[in-house]
């Protein structure tokens, strides 16, 4: 599978891929959200890891504008985040579809909600 990792800090996407590569997938790496949406259009993904805070433009924010776009594509997120979640955001994440893994996590962690998030029965037959 190829997941495109959306993370500012260059050690955690580069951690992050390492992890996901060491578990079968190849990864792409986009340090903001505009580089994320060049790497879209250039390329096949098939889910995306995102970080919450980003520079820019919020995570949060481009994830529901690229579920209006592409929401089979949200509904494969994984967004991997540190910060607490207030109540509003978890539910603008789940009105998209997306996966949430709290920081630290494991490397069976990390693969458990990877599968959970692809393998999630609304994603049988979506685009």
């Amino acid at each position: 599978m190829r997941i495109l990792v959306v993370e500012d800090e260059s050690l955690v996407a580069e951690m992050l891929s390492r992890a996901l590569e060491h578990l079968g997938n190849s990864c792409i790496v986009a340090s903001d959200t505009r580089t994320a949406e060049k790497l879209l259009d250039e390329h096949a993904v098939d889910a995306i890891t995102l970080d919450l805070t980003m520079p820019g433009q919020d995570g949060l924010d481009w994830l529901e504008a690229m579920a209006g776009a592409r929401p089979g594509l949200a509904r494969r997120t994984l967004v991997i985040t540190g910060r607490p979640l207030e109540a509003p955001s978890v539910e603008r994440l789940a009105r998209c579809g997306a996966g949430i893994l709290a920081k630290p996590f494991t490397l069976d962690g990390l693969q458990d909600a990877v599968r959970a998030q692809l393998d999630h029965p609304s994603l049988r037959d979506a685009n």
